[in-house]
């Protein structure tokens, strides 16, 4: 082999005659499976299961085993940014034919992703072994966590963009060759433990599965966002037994790189909670296809009672398997559940016209487990009240669950976090899901400052949390609006947006959610506007905490009559769709316009102060000057850290926790280990100093208006 220089270099992929004459041999490998048990996590890189990327942590290092169906080299690069190859940080890998030597070198790539890699200065990845047969190679080689090399990105627990690629010959000097021909990416958490399925005897044997799906939902090429509910009965089981996981059924359109389906969430019905709840309708709503959620029109209000998440999938995820000393009740005669309720929420700015049928396969064993673990959902109340200016690179919003909820709910020894899952839509850069205790905030449960909103994989925590009575869960996220023009609002919809946790833990308790949001009187206060036409205060919150449909006002929305709990039929259906063109729930081709125009917000028309007077409220947001970066912190800091609005949703009828409005509670903050990279400490201040640049008179003489008018 010749010297290699300063690129990296391979050839185009050929030996495909070798490769069928060996194809008897590669059939016994068939698609690959983990096969090295020691180590901690493994991953299929590619579609047709040629690439095996296995690893663990030892100490500060991380050391990687991949096998790959070639007997020439593999790539291997980690990027926080893009899945291109420019800018990311680079490995190669490979055995060569003559000695049987392995070899890796440390690259990086050019400002040209059509160029071959750029070998970097220092070699900071070492051999460990390697290995190649008829077929395949294995290498195993390791790395620091933090190298400090400025070639190098730190594999911590962000999500991180993995990019692959193989080649069929080992590199030889000058030559790279068709070097992309075999290669793609995706998203990995390379921090933490992996659930654990079930092995097959033991699903055999010992596990049942229970398949809750929609059925036939038509799904047409003018809907952009629909959530669409299925209520389901449960298997007949006379005593308890638990959910030990889950996994996804996706249909064919929701399983490439852009899913219909965005997320699902599984909810436990507790009808006796409902007022007037018909016993005998439940059956009846079993046999339907389903009906829009979240809306009065179209929902039974009895399926309001189904509020309990049992389990929850965002795009990109696989579900999750429980550690084995706990499992979710399911069935038995005393207290169980009967009824589920399915949500799903599709997301189809690609107009596809596609019948749909997703939903879980759930895993339940009659072995019950030494605890019961329940689910429950935290963040930010979705509402119009939760707004996010444009043009920001970076701007948070908070969701708290307070000691008014886990003082009243949580158990003595309180409740112990096994995984979170952390949800937003397309504007979400950054999440955490933190724990204050007694005025200090502990190390956080779940924090991912590269966000990926399309790899939503519930995280396992490597050590269970304990939340005690009067502790806070904070919910905070950041996003990104660089490129929009008009402040986003929370919703259902991906042009939307939300700020939740699902967290699993045990032992399990009455509490289906606890969310916040900004007291509504306070939230139209920050912006100086204290008064409407037609509506006075009291009546605009009665709107957001009661009714909370802007549906009910609208009497120009039209939808058909439906029996309560009859059959839905697919021209019923179809009715529906179309009915749903008017709802907040649905949009078509322009969605944002159809949002903005059902908006709440939209509808409210300021009357006082007099220098704002016959401006919608939402117009009026349209006219700040969200571009002068003092103004729009000062707002930022005053929804952050003035008055929260928590609710505490329970199962249990018999439990009542009032809604409390209190100040963010002030607390020492966690702060992370600091990096030994002198370069990172470079980085991170010129990046916090960009935040701090102040603007122009204009901004501030708005903001003095705006803080003399909410505290005059």
């Amino acid at each position: 082999m010749g010297k290699l220089s300063n690129y990296c270099s391979g050839v185009s992929t050929a030996l495909l005659l070798l490769m069928l004459l060996l194809g008897h041999i590669g059939a016994v490998f068939g698609k690959l499976e983990p096969i090295h048990h020691k180590w901690s996590r493994s991953e299929i890189m590619d579609g047709n299961g040629l690439y095996l990327l296995e690893w663990k942590v030892d100490q500060k290092d991380i050391v990687f085993t991949v096998t790959v169906n070639t007997r020439g080299f593999i790539g291997l690069g980690f990027s926080y940014k893009s899945e291109r190859m420019s800018g990311s940080d680079l490995v190669l890998a490979w055995v060569d034919d003559r000695t049987g030597k392995p070899n890796v070198l440390d690259c990086h790539g050019g400002k040209d992703s059509r160029r071959a890699p750029i070998q970097d200065d220092t070699q900071n990845y070492q051999v460990e072994s390697g290995y190649q047969n008829l077929t395949h190679t294995t290498v195993t080689f390791r790395r620091p966590l933090e190298t400090c090399d400025p070639h190098d990105v730190i594999i911590g627990t962000d999500t991180m963009k993995v990019l692959w690629s193989y080649g069929d010959r080992d590199p030889v000097h000058g030559d790279f060759k068709d070097h992309g021909k075999n290669r793609g990416a995706r998203s990995i958490h390379f921090l933490g433990p992996s659930f654990k399925k079930p092995t097959e005897p033991q699903l055999k044997n010992d596990i049942r599965q229970w398949d809750v799906t929609v059925k036939n939902v038509s799904i047409d090429a003018s809907m952009d966002t629909l959530y669409w509910c299925k209520i389901l009965k449960a298997p007949t089981l006379r005593e308890k037994h638990h959910i030990i996981g889950y996994e996804a059924i996706l249909t064919k359109e929701s399983s490439t790189k852009q899913p219909l389906v965005h997320h699902m969430t599984l909810f436990e019905c507790s009808p006796n909670s409902y007022p007037g709840s018909d016993p005998n309708s439940w059956d009846v709503w079993v046999k339907s296809s389903g009906a829009v959620c979240n809306s009065n029109l179209l929902t039974p209000r009895d399926w309001d009672s189904c509020i309990t998440p049992v389990a929850t999938w965002g795009v990109g995820a696989s579900g999750q398997f429980l550690p084995e000393h706990i499992g979710i009740p399911i069935g038995g005669n005393k207290g169980g559940a009967k009824y589920y309720m399915l949500e799903v929420h599709y997301d189809n700015p690609r107009a596809k016209r596609v019948l749909d049928h997703s939903g879980f396969r759930m895993h339940y064993t009659r072995h019950v487990r030494q605890h019961d673990a329940g689910m429950m959902i935290s963040g930010v109340s979705i509402s119009d009240t939760q707004m996010i200016p444009p043009g920001q690179k970076l701007y948070r919003n908070v969701g708290i669950c307070g000691p008014s909820c886990t003082g009243a709910v949580f158990p003595e020894n309180g409740i112990n976090i096994v995984s979170a899952a952390l949800h937003s839509h397309v504007a979400g850069r950054k999440m955490k899901l933190r724990h204050v205790r007694d005025g200090k905030e502990l190390p956080r449960i779940v924090e991912d400052d590269n966000y990926d909103q399309s790899f939503q994989q519930i995280r396992q925590l490597e050590n269970e949390t304990n939340i005690l009575p009067g502790d806070y869960l904070i919910t905070d996220c950041a996003y990104e609006t660089i490129g929009r023009k008009r402040p986003t609002l929370g919703g259902y919809s991906t042009k939307q947006e939300m700020c939740l946790s699902f967290i699993t833990y045990y032992p399990k308790i009455d509490l289906a959610g606890c969310y916040s949001m900004t007291p509504v009187k306070e939230f139209f206060e920050t912006f100086g506007v204290f008064q409407f036409y037609s509506m006075n205060m009291t009546d605009v919150e009665n709107l957001f905490l009661y009714n909370g449909n802007i549906l009910d006002l609208l009497p120009t929305t039209v939808f058909p009559n439906f029996a309560p709990g009859g059959d839905i039929d697919d021209e019923q259906n179809q009715i529906a769709i179309k009915a749903l063109q008017n709802a907040k729930e649905y949009s078509i081709v322009d969605e944002e316009d159809i949002l903005y125009k059902e908006s709440i917000l939209n509808k409210l028309i300021i009357s006082d102060p007099v220098e704002f007077h016959d401006r919608t409220f939402l117009s009026h947001l349209n006219q700040l000057p969200w571009q002068e970066p003092l103004f729009t912190r000062r707002v930022e800091q005053s929804i952050l850290t003035g008055k929260h609005m928590t609710f505490c949703r329970v199962s249990n009828e018999s439990i009542s926790v009032a809604a409390e409005i209190f100040k963010y509670p002030s607390f020492e903050a966690f702060v992370k280990p600091p990096s030994h990279c002198p370069y990172h400490h470079f980085m991170e201040f010129n990046q916090s100093s960009d935040a701090r640049k102040l603007s122009s008179t204009k901004a501030l003489i708005l903001l003095l208006l705006l803080v003399v008018r909410r505290y005059r």
